[in-house]
């Protein structure tokens, strides 16, 4: 955590950055490319996809000048009613993005790694999307190596949230593919915000070594980037004291009347065994402020608070860049 406190402390802007958080946001758009225009004159919309059945989406667009293109994961919506009750909660955890159990990553430079079942799914949703401008066209990775890696232009890949987790994921595979191909390029870079892990440390070590142009962003009173590490699960388990404090709210959860934080306790000794863990070359965390309107021990204002915190809302403005508030509503999940 060192390193990340240093980048915290020292305010390191990296290049494209501005540019990511803002590719991401329009991930959750419905008119991508009317948003693309309104927030990034100038790109062109090249290949979107179509929504999959578990709701993960994905764009590509380029810039003016054609030299920077960008790769955007918006990841699957959650349900609105898991911000309004802990079992609801629980189990998008547990059970919709499926980390209670693991898959094998093959895609690694050396050995082999595991990431969650529910990242897996995801990954492979994205891999054999479709493009929805063009019949016919190819798949992310082709066009990818066809308009980008061959002109060696730079990409960026991006997204929040989950869509931020398949980032990680499918950066780790396009960098190995491509290195299997015998393919040499180092245009990649990757940035995410609120990014819920996605495999264990093996996957995370993997892609910290093979991606140096690597940012991750972190508010720390957002819960949702600590799981399910079960380190940083715990720390979560004591945010937003003293209210709305997870200590002073009750539950129930499977039929027995428990503290929140208690909750928190026993999600960890569930995931104990499984190893994640989030990568460390450019891990950035930074403060916010509590949302004033949910300072209350009651589980509602709790989790309004958790909504809160892990809107995008939060992330471009601590980096400085103003987003529709139309399009950045729908990142949030109160």
């Amino acid at each position: 955590m060192e390193l990340q406190e240093t980048i915290s402390a020292l305010g390191i802007v990296p290049a494209h950055v501005k540019t990511a958080v803002l590719l991401s946001a329009i991930a959750y758009s419905t008119h991508v490319k009317a948003d693309l225009d309104k927030h990034l004159p100038g790109w062109s919309l090249l290949w979107e996809g179509y929504e999959t059945v578990d709701g993960n989406f994905g764009f590509i667009a380029a810039d003016p000048t054609g030299e920077l293109y960008g790769l955007a994961f918006r990841g699957s919506l959650p349900p609105s009613d898991i911000f309004k009750n802990w079992d609801a909660f629980a189990n998008w955890i547990l059970e919709d993005l499926d980390v209670i159990s693991m898959a094998t990553w093959h895609y690694t430079t050396y050995g082999m790694a595991s990431i969650s079942a529910g990242a897996n799914r995801a990954f492979n949703n994205v891999a054999s999307m479709k493009d929805r401008l063009r019949s016919g066209s190819s798949g992310i990775y082709n066009f990818l190596k066809t308009r980008v890696v061959s002109q060696n232009k730079r990409l960026i890949i991006t997204g929040h949230s989950l869509g931020g987790n398949i980032a990680n994921v499918y950066t780790s595979y396009f960098v190995t593919a491509l290195q299997r191909e015998g393919i040499r390029y180092d245009g990649t870079y990757l940035f995410t915000f609120a990014a819920p892990a996605a495999g264990d440390m093996a996957f995370a070590t993997d892609l910290d070594n093979k991606v140096p142009n690597a940012w991750h962003y972190e508010n720390v009173n957002d819960v949702i980037p600590k799981f399910p590490v079960v380190s940083t699960m715990i720390m979560a388990s004591l945010l937003y004291v003293p209210s709305p404090s997870s200590e002073d709210i009750m539950i129930i959860y499977d039929g027995y009347q428990m503290s929140l934080r208690d909750g928190y306790l026993l999600l960890t000794g569930l995931l104990y065994s499984l190893g994640y863990m989030q990568q460390a070359l450019h891990y950035v965390l930074f403060n916010t402020y509590l949302d004033t309107r949910y300072l209350h021990n009651t589980l509602t204002d709790y989790f309004n608070q958790l909504g809160a915190q892990h809107a995008l809302a939060k992330y471009a403005g601590y980096l400085g860049v103003e987003v529709d508030a139309a399009l950045l509503a729908r990142s949030s999940m109160i």
